[in-house]
């Protein structure tokens, strides 16, 4: 858990006059092996408060940071167990909040009576939990069912949503279904559209956003979007009150590489993994999650936002939104 040296000069250099002097990461997981059926064979290593607090001093150079932790959508995980032990965490920090991981099999009294806890703010669903079987191609309602969905309508939940379908934003059922829910059947939820609405590469949102941007609650998160059009388009276009900041920590970013577009498909390229060559540059990739700072700063240059906009986007628009204080 620590930076390298070009890891330390980017941050000097190019990122601590762009992150704000606050730091809310409205998209970052909680997680513990001890949830899965086979803790010696978890994909993940130990994530509570503790950890996440002890990485954000280290990115953000010792800036104020709190959280909206998601629970952890991962096959096999114990649903109830790791909830309960996500809300125990959040009780130490006031000024972060968490979204309840839930699955079609979650019973609503059950959701419900999580979501009377201090800091669960809302819902966390996923994709791989749809009982179509189908995780590439399934619809919200089948893998956050109607009968969640109107409780968190009466609730007023929030709902970080990573789309599912291959267009994502630019999915026509994903698209008619978010102007159902926002504009007639569900007015009262809010959703943040996770990874800048699934677009890590151009092409979803470019042909999205016109209609996203017109419709009611509706947020973004910038998480794990190294790709620069993406933040340029959604810059350009969205509010700067609609978006958070999100780095989805730990596992998915704090990685050396970043997610490469190919055409409209994307990929992880993780350099521990991958025989690379550097023959006419200095050889030092960086973090992921600071190769994401630098793409959200220079589509800030090219969108013309300026420092009250991004302060809106790093800890501002959680102040007015979850009640914190930072």
């Amino acid at each position: 858990m620590e930076l390298n040296d070009h890891d330390k000069l980017i941050w000097d250099e190019e990122l601590s006059d762009f992150v704000s002097e606050r730091v809310f990461d409205a998209h970052i997981h909680m997680f513990s092996p001890e949830h899965m059926p086979r803790p010696e064979r978890a994909p993940w290593d130990l994530a509570d408060l503790d950890v996440l607090r002890r990485w954000a001093d280290i990115l953000y150079a010792g800036r104020p940071t709190s959280f909206l932790t998601l629970g952890s959508p991962l096959p096999g995980i114990d649903v109830q167990e790791h909830n309960r032990w996500c809300m125990q965490q959040i009780q130490s920090d006031v000024q972060s909040r968490f979204q309840r991981l839930v699955t079609p099999e979650c019973d609503v009294e059950d959701i419900y009576s999580d979501c009377q806890q201090a800091g669960v703010v809302g819902l966390k669903p996923y994709r791989i939990f749809s009982v179509t079987g189908d995780i590439k191609e399934c619809r919200i309602h089948e893998f956050l069912p109607h009968e969640q969905l109107e409780l968190a309508n009466d609730l007023g939940l929030w709902v970080t949503l990573h789309l599912s379908r291959q267009d994502a934003c630019a999915d026509e059922y994903n698209l008619t279904d978010l102007e159902e829910y926002t504009t007639r059947r569900y007015p009262n939820i809010k959703w943040i559209l996770a990874h800048v609405a699934r677009s890590f590469t151009y092409w979803p949102i470019k042909h999205g956003i016109e209609r996203l941007r017109r419709l009611p609650n509706i947020y973004y998160d910038t998480s794990a979007v190294t790709e620069l059009m993406p933040l340029v388009t959604l810059f350009k276009h969205e509010a700067p009150e609609r978006m958070f900041y999100g780095s989805d920590g730990i596992e998915s970013m704090y990685f050396y590489g970043k997610y490469v577009a190919l055409g409209r498909a994307w990929q992880g390229l993780d350099i521990s993994r991958t025989k690379l060559q550097f023959p006419h540059c200095d050889a030092r990739p960086i973090l992921a999650i600071y190769e994401q700072l630098l793409s959200m700063k220079h589509a800030a240059e090219i969108a013309g936002l300026d420092r009250t906009d991004l302060d809106k986007i790093f800890f501002k628009n959680a102040q007015r939104e979850f009640g914190v204080s930072l």
